[in-house]
Order: structure tokens, then C-alpha cells, then sequence
């Protein structure tokens, strides 16, 4: 759409300016104005629903836990600790545990609201992948997923246009990340692979399950030369970035989840940079 957009201002300019020129300056500032116009209709459309990515993140996570049949006092633990991940106050836990007990229902029109939180975001694709990671990890928070929840999972990506590899690439980074957090990953994993490049290159059996926990949370792998591992990493670091995703409309509530996957992302780079002895 930004080519569109950068072929009809360079049209416009070559017409109003007079000059071949017009139309190559309007090349460069079509994809900018593209950008402002989808800034625009995207914080127009969060300020008109501020709660909605919240309330679906919720309402989905409830329906994952009704999709395997009798909702367990599990299952609301679990969705308890994801609110304890996300640090909610009392107003926005209270809004997740009503999302989360109307997902519950029979009823719940799950592609319909899948729809109303793509309109508002589609533009904003990196808002949506968090989407999906967030919901993913969620469903995680037990160590499985189940085949009614992946159904769920890839209903969500065919209402995302999300094309199915790339949800399946999501899955197994967020399994990735579930094992890496299981395990316990800290800055002793990276000595002991230092200390193994140093001196024969041994290695425990732990900190090799971290290794390659860290290159599925990058979506690379094993064998990945490093410019494609530094291109991962770069990608996914920007597409994580704090400042760049409230900007883009992900709601302040979501938004400690998405720095604790940055650092996430950053240990897995650190401990990959580690083992494979490049900076």
C-alpha cells in the first residue's frame, strides 16, 4: 500500500511542480505520508475503544480454557498469574476477569471479535504479533498446548492474515521462551559457555537446553550464520521496543509484558553470542 501511496504523490508533485523531479521527491515522501495517515487512523480508532485490546486478550484466554472442556480452578490460577504478569491495578484486573469469564461462555463470537481488534490495529502489525505472543505465552503458562488450543491459536492468524508458518514460528519461539524462563536462565549459563570456549568447550547439559531454547526464542537456527542471527535479533528488538510500541497503540497495561520479552530476547542474544564467540 506504501508503494501506492509513493506512486500517486510522485504523480501529483510531477503535475503541480512541473518537473520529472516531482515524481522521485514524491517516492520518498509517499511512504512518509502513508505512515502519518495510518498513525492517524490508528489513534483514532484506540482512543474510540482505548480497553479493546485488553478486554480480547482476556476474552481469548478464557475461551482457550473453555475449549478443553471444564473450565479448573487451573486454569483461573493460571489466568490470574498472567494478570500478575502484566501488573494490572485493580480497574484493569477487574476488566481482564470479566473478559475472561464472557470468553468463558458458549457463545462467545470469537472471529467477531477477532475482527473489531484487527480493524483497529491493522495497520499496526507489530501490535498484533504481540498479540499473538502474549496469547501464546498465556496459554503456555501450563508448559502445553493442547489441539483445541492451537485450533484457536490459528483462527486467531487467519482473522490476523497471519500466514500460518508464521504463527507456527510463533508457537516455537514462545515454547522457547517458556523453557528458557522454566530453566532459569541467568548470566552463569553465558560463564559456563565462555569458560567452554576458554577450556575445551564442555558445556552442561543445562545450559545446552538453554542454548537452544535461545535460538527459538530468536526464530533462528542452530546452524544460522551470524548475520542472519544479528538480523533476527535486530528485528525482534525493534519490533519490542517500549517507546516504539506505545506509539504504535499498545496499551500501557500490555506494555511490561512486552519489555520483559525484550530482555528476554536481549539474555538469548547474550548467551547465543556466547557460545557461537562473536560480538
Amino acid at each position: 500500500m506504501s508503494l501506492i501511496w509513493a506512486i500517486i504523490t510522485g504523480f501529483v508533485l510531477s503535475l503541480v511542480l512541473k518537473t520529472g523531479w516531482g515524481f522521485f521527491i514524491g517516492l520518498f515522501i509517499g511512504p512518509m505520508l502513508y505512515q502519518a495517515f495510518c498513525n492517524k487512523l490508528t489513534e483514532q480508532r484506540t482512543h474510540a475503544n482505548p480497553t479493546l485490546y485488553l478486554t480480547v486478550v482476556f476474552e481469548v484466554l478464557g475461551h482457550l480454557s473453555k475449549a478443553k472442556g471444564v473450565v479448573t480452578q487451573d486454569d483461573i490460577n493460571l489466568a490470574r498469574q498472567f494478570m500478575d504478569r502484566l501488573q494490572l491495578d485493580s480497574n484493569s484486573r477487574q476488566l481482564a476477569q470479566d473478559s475472561f469469564n464472557r470468553g468463558k461462555t458458549s457463545d462467545y463470537p470469537l472471529r467477531s471479535r477477532l475482527k473489531e481488534l484487527y480493524a483497529q490495529y491493522r495497520y499496526r502489525r507489530n501490535v498484533l504479533n504481540i498479540f499473538c505472543e502474549q496469547l501464546i505465552q498465556a496459554a503456555l503458562v501450563d508448559g502445553n498446548l493442547d489441539e483445541k488450543e492451537l485450533q484457536i491459536i490459528f483462527i486467531v492468524a487467519e482473522e490476523f492474515n497471519i500466514p500460518r508458518q508464521q504463527m507456527a514460528m510463533y508457537i516455537q519461539m514462545m515454547m522457547g521462551s517458556y523453557h528458557f524462563h522454566q530453566q532459569g536462565y541467568s548470566n552463569q549459563q553465558r560463564y559456563q559457555y565462555q569458560q567452554g570456549n576458554n577450556y575445551g568447550g564442555y558445556q552442561s547439559r543445562s545450559a545446552e537446553s538453554d542454548l537452544q531454547n535461545a535460538y527459538k526464542i530468536l526464530g533462528v537456527e542452530p546452524s544460522a550464520e551470524v548475520a542472519a542471527i544479528k538480523r533476527a535479533y535486530r528485528k525482534l528488538m525493534n519490533e519490542h521496543h517500549p517507546d516504539k510500541l506505545v506509539s504504535k497503540g499498545l496499551p500501557k497495561e500490555m506494555l511490561e509484558a512486552a519489555k520483559k520479552r525484550a530482555q528476554e530476547i536481549q539474555a538469548a542474544y547474550d548467551l547465543i553470542k556466547a557460545a557461537r564467540g562473536f560480538k
